[in-house]
């Protein structure tokens, strides 16, 4: 049993530290409290599961399709949505708007879900995605949790290397220092900001694709799981990448601890979202700042 609640934190910690990492990088460039972030993973779900239902094969084979479907979302939510205001609206303005995106996008894949069942005659709520054994060095460990873990560490290593190491990744991070200086050198800080929504849903896109196989998923499967990923991004400080991957698995294994015993007093799993944000009340009144308050002086 106690093999199976790490089997499970791990794997959760993997899909949220996807998904708060993206988040974060909204919060960082743009300032943007992205309420619609959730929908950009069950966009994953439906461009996965489209392509496992037309071709017959097993939905990991279509992560880059979920990929690249988040990458177009991103850019074109940005472009459309956010780009027109920068400059005009206020913070509050911003998070309303991305508030009422947030119901665009879910009511939008509600009626793709109806389209897809009408037209190909298959179920399009109450989505499982079954999952396969993978053996490794004689021993046989469950497919989700091999293949999460390499994806998710692949792209946090990624994103540390284009952060780091590249051109575009270090105009990135002066943009999220000084928007105004940045661009008085020269950075075209429209396109890092479109960027870093791109990426943020091409994130979230991929950990849309794992969740079928832990759990049932529907049109409002992402918008179920926004305030974990809040919880996560908000333990980690809000404006560090390295704090919300570590806020992450802290919110994944309280979690996935918490609502175990829960079930074992005789409890109901409903309480799961308070358990998110007691270990988010207990962290924050220990560091104010958040995880990152443990590192940064600033």
């Amino acid at each position: 049993m106690a093999m199976d609640l790490l089997v499970e934190a791990v794997v959760y910690g993997n899909l949220l530290s996807l998904l708060s990492i993206g988040l974060s990088l909204t919060l960082l460039t743009t300032r943007v409290s992205n309420f619609a972030h959730g929908d950009f993973a069950t966009v994953g779900i439906y461009v996965a599961y489209t392509m496992s239902v037309l071709f017959g094969a097993n939905p990991y084979l279509f992560l880059p399709f979920s990929f690249v479907g988040g990458l177009l979302l991103g850019f074109l939510v940005y472009r459309v949505v956010f780009e027109p205001l920068r400059g005009k609206a206020s913070l509050v303005t911003l998070m309303i708007v991305s508030m009422a995106l947030d119901f665009i996008l879910r009511y939008s894949v509600q009626i793709y879900a109806d389209v897809l069942q009408r037209s190909l005659g298959v179920y399009t709520r109450g989505i499982v995605f079954k999952d396969v054994n993978i053996n490794l060095l004689g021993f046989t460990f469950p497919g989700l949790l091999v293949i999460s873990s390499a994806v998710a560490w692949l792209f946090l290593l990624i994103l540390y290397l284009f952060l780091y190491r590249t051109k575009v990744g270090i105009a990135m991070r002066a943009v999220i220092e000084n928007p105004s200086l940045s661009e008085a050198l020269g950075i075209n800080v429209k396109r890092i900001y479109a960027l870093s929504w791109m990426l943020a849903a091409s994130f979230a896109g991929v950990a849309g694709v794992f969740l079928p196989f832990r759990i049932t998923v529907n049109p409002d499967t992402g918008f179920s799981i926004l305030l974990s990923i809040f919880a996560a991004v908000t333990l980690g400080g809000l404006k560090s990448l390295l704090g919300s991957i570590i806020g992450a698995y802290i919110i994944a294994f309280s979690e996935t601890v918490g609502v175990y015993y829960l079930s074992q007093i005789g409890l109901s799993t409903a309480y799961r979202p308070a358990i998110s944000f007691i270990t988010l009340a207990l962290v924050l009144l220990l560091y104010p700042r958040g995880l990152a308050g443990l590192w940064s002086k600033r």
